[in-house]
């Protein structure tokens, strides 16, 4: 799910093109597929006590009208404590839902976490909603809060805790 956090500017900066074109509409909705795979490494400190490798695929199929997308994600990420070599899989899928207004309205398995042997250690699932200005509405209440986020799940589930 970090790498989300940092791939959502690319699938914004791609779907942008369809959602302004009024000449797009005239068939009906877009329909637009994403899938993109990368590495990143975020150093301890910034967001676990310890240096974190996440490596993946994430997803989007997407349907976007005049006045409203609907996203079905797919997030397959192996997170590691490079600190320790200790390593979980993730797999989430999310479906999100954004209004006229930009509101948001995300609903699915946001977390789940499993050790190399299959083992279940972590999983959320539920719903966030968001309005257009960023500010959390209201969540599942067993879901980390996105305010301090995900830091609270995957840094223990590693090993560690969330930077301070």
């Amino acid at each position: 799910m970090v790498g989300a956090v940092l791939t959502m500017g690319s699938v914004l900066g791609v779907l942008a093109p369809v959602a302004g074109s009024t000449a797009a509409w005239a068939g009906g909705p877009e329909h637009v597929k994403f899938t993109e795979t990368g590495e990143f490494t975020v150093e301890a400190g910034e967001f676990c006590d310890f240096t974190l490798n996440v490596a993946g695929t994430f997803s989007d199929d997407a349907v976007i009208f005049p006045d409203r997308s609907i996203h079905h994600f797919t997030f397959q990420f192996v997170d590691t404590n490079v600190d320790t070599g200790f390593a979980l899989t993730e797999r989430d899928r999310v479906n999100e839902f954004t209004a006229a207004d930009g509101q948001i309205k995300e609903v699915g398995l946001h977390l789940t976490f499993r050790t190399p042997d299959g083992k279940l250690v972590v999983v959320y699932a539920g719903l966030t909603v968001i309005d257009g200005e960023g500010n959390v509405l209201r969540f599942t209440p067993h879901l980390p809060n996105p305010e301090p986020g995900f830091a609270t799940a995957l840094c223990p589930a590693l090993g560690g805790s969330p930077a301070s």
